[in-house]
């Protein structure tokens, strides 16, 4: 699987600032399905292909054209549990999206026994917004669920504290109906955005983080750009002590705000 997230603060700048850190950008086959979601005037728009793909995918290529200042990607591996039925199509693609939130996650692709308890953890009115069967949907909308309870789901100025916390606590609840379904494969790494702040958190395996920077008119960095990338990747790529990135400890979630500061948390509920 390969798994980003990517803010900046001037998004006709994003590829340049993504340029250098491309080869990191490279999803390795066999791969299910892939998608980006991004922020442009304010609205959250998905591009997804469900097809699978016998040969890499070069999500960087894919946002061409895109100008945002908030993006999200996901490439799935493919498994044997794609062949469940019910499952697959556009709609259980990622990113998923609610309102000006979007999100992805690695993790099984679906969550078989355990749907109906993890289900029951969502109120109806964003129950109806599940479209398809996989795990991360329902995850993203069992982290809705959290946030909705302390009336956070609509607040553009929700505290990056408060959607730490309901990351935690959704994590924590789908692991453990996971675990009593007899699921092995444990939920992955996740990001999430509310199209104003981003969180990425390291619960499965690697993550790291890129500070990126673009060349100013007169050949230096221009100090007024701001931008990071976080990558999750079952290869070895970017991999520890690659140049320019900085692995993320296990159990911790980076914060980025709105103003782009970056804050490296414990996963604690």
């Amino acid at each position: 699987m390969k798994l980003f997230a990517t803010m900046c603060n001037q998004p006709q700048r994003l590829l340049e600032a993504l340029a250098p850190a491309r080869a990191a950008l490279v999803a390795a086959p066999p791969i299910a399905r892939w998608g980006l979601g991004y922020i442009q005037s304010g609205e959250v728009l998905l591009a997804r292909t469900p097809r699978p793909s016998a040969t890499p995918i070069d999500l960087f290529s894919a946002l061409e054209g895109v100008k945002s200042d908030c993006v999200l990607g996901h490439a799935v591996r493919d498994t044997r549990t794609d062949s469940v039925e019910g499952f697959g199509g556009t709609d259980d693609t990622p990113p998923f999206r609610y309102r000006r939130w979007m999100y992805v996650q690695d993790g099984p692709v679906t969550p078989g026994p355990a749907w109906e308890a993890l289900a029951a953890q969502v109120p109806e009115f964003l129950r109806r917004n599940i479209k398809g069967k996989g795990t991360a949907e329902l995850s993203f909308h069992v982290l809705l669920a959290m946030l909705f309870d302390h009336g956070g789901i609509d607040d553009v100025n929700l505290p990056l504290a408060t959607t730490r916390r309901a990351i935690a606590a959704a994590a924590a609840l789908v692991g453990r109906e996971l675990s009593k379904a007899g699921i092995a494969q444990p939920i992955g790494n996740l990001a999430v955005s509310n199209s104003r702040a981003m969180l990425v958190a390291r619960i499965g395996g690697p993550l790291w983080l890129r500070r990126l920077h673009v060349t100013g008119e007169r050949g230096g960095r221009d100090e007024q750009f701001r931008g990071v990338l976080l990558v999750s990747s079952s290869g070895a790529e970017p991999g520890p002590g690659a140049e320019g990135f900085e692995e993320i400890p296990p159990m911790s979630v980076v914060a980025v705000s709105r103003d782009l500061r970056v804050d490296v948390h414990s996963l604690e509920a």
